[in-house]
């Protein structure tokens, strides 16, 4: 009965996650990718007012705090020593599911309190009256976010969900990651996220590089750069994936 319980806790723990931290992604497309609040906030701001240049300032600031509070949960939550913590207490099929929910959370709450900061602007594409560059940064856009889900898809998705994880749990079976292979695991271990290509494009390419958009894309940029530890054996390994999951779409 015990253990029941505990597997039906597990399986709602791993199901939460999985809904929220899809719910967060989605809500994420729309704040990256839509360009119609940062054309209106374009719009309506005035250089002129030494008031608005106050309260951007402070916007600036607040905006900042947002950012290193995700990254900082982001890299904390990936640590070693949180690994070490799993598994002293015995619930190392529940870090990826808590990883995903924190994350979420906090990049929920980035986006709900974001601030636009009009006041300067690097660039500015009128995508309302042109429709052709509407198409054109659209479809970059989904094309970045396909490279994205491709990159996921060449991996195993319930795996970076943490629900391949309970799952073995719960049917007593070798961890997810305990029968991957060596260079699978270090490749995931080098590797901060499934496309570097597609967030640089997603971030990068916008109609309106307002100053906030401007500093969200620096920072994050900074961090994958950081992060990320990938070399010529994971590249390798990475195209030997690639190809065999080509090979498998192509003659299945």
């Amino acid at each position: 009965m015990k253990m029941m319980l505990r597997n039906l806790f597990s399986l709602l723990i791993g199901s939460i996650s999985i809904f929220y931290t899809i719910y967060v992604v989605y809500c994420l497309i729309y704040f990256i990718s839509n360009n119609n609040q940062n054309h209106k906030a374009v719009q309506t701001s005035d250089n002129n007012d030494n008031a608005e240049s106050l309260t951007a300032a402070w916007n600036i600031l607040m905006n900042l705090y947002l950012l290193f509070l995700f990254l900082i949960q982001h890299s904390v939550m990936a640590s070693r020593l949180i690994k070490r913590l799993y598994k002293k207490l015995n619930i190392s099929e529940y870090e990826r599911s808590i990883y995903n929910a924190l994350s979420s959370v906090c990049l929920d709450y980035l986006m709900r309190n974001w601030k636009p900061v009009p006041l300067i602007t690097l660039w500015e594409v009128n995508t309302e009256s042109n429709m052709y560059s509407w198409i054109l940064f659209s479809a970059l856009h989904l094309f970045g976010w396909l490279i994205i889900l491709g990159g996921c898809c060449m991996l195993d998705v319930t795996e970076l969900l943490g629900w391949k994880q309970i799952y073995c749990k719960v049917l007593n079976k070798p961890g997810a990651l305990a029968v991957k292979s060596k260079e699978y695991q270090r490749y995931l271990d080098h590797m901060r996220h499934p496309s570097f290509v597609g967030f640089i494009i997603i971030f990068w390419i916008h109609p309106y590089m307002t100053i906030d958009r401007f500093l969200l894309s620096s920072i994050i940029t900074i961090y994958m750069l950081m992060m990320w530890n990938i070399d010529e054996s994971d590249y390798k390994y990475a195209s030997n994936i690639y190809y065999r999951e080509k090979q498998y779409f192509k003659y299945s």
